[in-house]
């Protein structure tokens, strides 16, 4: 069975890895012939691996069939739908996913999407899971910022099945019929409300809830953070280990309590009635956590253990592990799309690849045997899950293996019996299921803190950025060397495959050259300036009102991805959010060496003032401020501009948001300076800015417009998109290409630039043709 499994995935895998749109429909007909052609000649590793393939194209062709009409972005219309789970609740907002059952002022297109992410502002009533509302929404296209390292927004909800996103533009919708009462969810829903309201103002309350249904979203960036650099990111989820503990529970506390009573045994065996018992405790806790991925696997998994039981069956771990593959991507074929898939079924791979060795060394008697054992599956895990783990999270745990040795027995068995014994008790005695939920909230505070301990220790977490080949490399070593059969020590020169993976160099500038990235923050700037030993950063990006932080969601990302530990300055051009919102937060992660501003208040107390005549050197690069000459004039006048040029002489021009009064101060004083092969236009475009006179002094080959999609300024303005195509200087805007990567080298030529969207296009990324286009004045 997992040798189909194997073939069933690769199959899965051929048209995310492979391809960045979907085949012509006509090649359908042809898939379906070769898969019937195979069944007959029973071909049948080759009709899996078909079958992988035509599932995942199915289901791929259906989600990018329901598109929003461009006629409808950005318009007011009214949808009737449920609410389709519980509700995810932030400051003054809250978000859930909406399904659509039919429009109510006109017919619904046949393509429109019918699973929307919808956010909600201020609502007067709060919408439960379950129920029938009538919405006044806006919605927009699937659309997120793309940048080396940072989070495929799209991909996410590709895999969600969210065609579209959108608020709701009233407070006070109509709520038509309430949830039904048998559903599962509305069950969620009224335990997350008790949790919450109960548990998050107390210590350990947000673990507790996530632990308890799955809802992860009273979790701090802070916790996140002390997670990924401890390894134990994956006890904040309800994993197979918890599916399989309160599986075990049941078993063992039912099969004792039936041996006790002879008529119940003469009537069903023990272990029969254990083993219904497990099905249900997993199916349960399983309904609680909404389906995730790893419980899935972890249900399908106890259900076939307990299924080989009842009929007094054998079955080989690796062929309950494959049918549990199979059964989950026939559910959901674009799980393999989600970070989440990968570890939960690696993990377990892992783990029954080291019980198979064990089984072939023979049992050990011995306590200290077993402690051996458990020390080793621990390690195992943590090299195993050493390549994915840097795949996805660019960071290297060293602690992981320590951290989860204390920490998997601790949750699992003290905090999540005790959150479980408060589930099964809330109902019936509100105020012991209370505090059975207190003292496993208390014990994971306990834990919280040795992990703070752990992480404070030097080095605790390594960012790594690795190419997707030492990955492969990595993993085939490991796998290798635990299916290499007998005890031959040239088994161990696999491990030598890892090598790459932790040794690969970064690449790095040649000295006297800078590479630029102008990254993709939606209507606001943030640059990274690049030496062979030094970083720049000039402005973080906007903090949106919803939390997010292009500081901590974009720029530090990128940075650990390039492989950059240190900022070395950070120029904050001035105080606008657009420019600014993400300081505080690329402060905190990196602790820059030197810090530059321009109006008050300072981002940091030991930031200074940027100046004109402030000039450094760094490896050939000279970078020198233009502007502000004093602190006199306004906020976007009074912006930070920052001249960089490489050791030939080509230039590189960073306005910030100055308009006609400072372009033409900036004429009167540094007139001859001005001249650049690449030029970030001042104010994102606006008519204010890009003076004619600036325009002809720059005379830019390149200019980049870091502009929001579809923002509501209407940057850049067509007025001056005309003036910079005058000088022939080609525009792309960031909000469209996503990041834009230059070298700054020669002078006299344009860069090429190829934006992250195209480069890093992948077929769930849908293309606008219109985004990009400097609008015709």
């Amino acid at each position: 069975m997992y040798r189909y499994a194997i073939a069933f995935l690769g199959g899965t895998l051929c048209l995310p890895l492979c391809l960045r749109s979907l085949p012509d429909p006509v090649w359908g007909w042809a898939l379906a012939a070769l898969l019937l052609f195979s069944l007959l000649r029973r071909r049948f590793h080759l009709a899996a691996a078909l079958a992988g393939l035509a599932g995942f194209w199915w289901q791929a062709a259906v989600q990018l069939q329901s598109q929003l009409p461009p006629a409808l972005e950005g318009e007011d219309i009214i949808l009737v739908g449920t609410i389709d789970d519980i509700p995810a609740r932030g400051p003054r907002v809250l978000r859930f996913p909406f399904r659509v059952e039919g429009r109510e002022d006109a017919p619904l297109p046949i393509a429109f999407p019918r699973r929307l992410r919808l956010s909600w502002y201020d609502p007067q009533q709060a919408p439960r899971v379950g129920e029938r509302w009538r919405l006044r929404v806006r919605l927009k296209a699937p659309w997120s910022f793309r940048n080396p390292g940072g989070f495929d927004y799209e991909a996410w909800l590709f895999r969600q099945r969210i065609g579209a996103t959108g608020y709701v533009r009233d407070q006070a919708g109509e709520r038509l019929s309430g949830p039904a009462w048998y559903r599962p969810a509305a069950w969620r829903q009224h335990l997350h409300e008790a949790l919450a309201e109960r548990m998050l103002s107390r210590p350990g309350g947000a673990v507790v809830l996530a632990l308890a249904l799955g809802a992860r979203h009273g979790l701090t960036d802070k916790q996140w953070e002390l997670y990924r650099v401890t390894g134990t990111s994956h006890l904040m989820a309800i994993s197979g280990l918890h599916v399989g503990l309160v599986a075990g529970l049941c078993f063992g506390l039912v099969r004792l309590l039936w041996a006790v009573s002879p008529g119940l045994v003469r009537r069903l065996a023990a272990p029969r009635a254990a083993a219904v018992a497990a099905m249900a405790g997993a199916l349960g806790y399983a309904a609680l956590a909404g389906f995730s991925i790893p419980t899935q696997r972890a249900l399908i998994m106890v259900w076939l253990v307990c299924a080989a039981l009842w009929l007094q069956r054998q079955l080989h771990p690796l062929n309950t592990l494959g049918l549990a593959l199979i059964l989950v991507l026939l559910h959901d074929p674009l799980a393999v799309l989600g970070s989440g898939f990968w570890l939960s079924f690696g993990a377990v791979l892992l783990l029954v690849l080291f019980h198979l060795r064990l089984r072939q060394a023979g049992p050990t008697g011995s306590s200290a045997g077993r402690l051996r054992r458990l020390v080793q599956a621990q390690l195992l895990l943590s090299l195993g899950l050493l390549p994915l783990t840097v795949l996805n999270f660019h960071t290297v745990a060293w602690l992981s293996p320590l951290a989860n040795l204390i920490a998997i027995p601790w949750v699992s068995l003290l905090v999540v019996p005790l959150t479980l014994l408060g589930v099964a008790t809330f109902a019936l005695a509100p105020g012991v299921g209370e505090g059975l939920w207190s003292l496993a909230g208390l014990a994971y505070s306990g834990l919280e803190w040795l992990l703070a301990r752990l992480a404070a220790l030097p080095l605790a977490g390594l960012h790594l950025a690795r190419p997707l080949w030492t990955v492969v490399a990595a993993l085939a070593g490991i796998l290798g060397l635990l299916l290499w059969r007998g005890q031959h020590r040239c088994r161990w020169a696999l491990l030598l495959l890892l090598l790459p993976l932790l040794l690969y160099p970064t690449p790095r500038p040649p000295a006297g050259t800078a590479w630029v990235d102008v990254l993709d923050v939606g209507q606001g700037l943030a640059v990274v300036v690049r030496t062979r030993s030094h970083t720049l950063v000039y402005d973080t990006g906007p903090r949106f009102t919803s939390g997010l932080d292009t500081g901590a969601a974009v720029v530090a990302p990128f940075l650990r991805t390039v492989g950059r530990t240190a900022v070395d300055t950070l120029i904050i051009s001035h105080g606008d959010n657009d420019h600014s919102g993400g300081a505080r937060s690329l402060i905190a992660a990196f602790d820059p060496a030197r810090i530059l501003y321009s109006d008050p208040p300072a981002p940091a107390p030991r930031a200074r003032p940027c100046r004109d005549g402030q000039a450094w050197t760094w490896e050939g690069v000279d970078f020198r401020l233009l502007h502000p000459a004093d602190a006199s004039s306004d906020r976007n006048d009074a912006s930070c501009v920052l001249l960089v040029e490489s050791a030939a002489g080509a230039r590189l021009l960073l306005p910030g948001d100055i308009e006609a009064g400072a372009e033409y101060a900036l004429l009167r004083r540094h007139a001859a300076a001005l001249r650049a092969e690449v030029l970030v236009s001042p104010h994102h475009g606006s008519r204010t800015s890009s003076t004619p006179a600036l325009v002809r002094t720059v005379a830019p080959a390149l200019v980049i417009h870091p502009a929001g999609r579809g923002n509501r300024y209407g940057f850049p303005h067509p007025d001056v998109t005309a003036r910079y195509a005058a000088v022939g200087a080609r525009q792309p805007i960031s909000g469209c290409s996503g990041a834009l990567q230059l070298q700054l080298d020669r002078p006299g030529t344009a860069p090429v630039t190829i934006g992250h969207r195209e480069r890093g296009r992948r077929l769930w990324h849908r293309p606008d043709p219109d985004c990009g286009q400097p609008p015709s004045p």
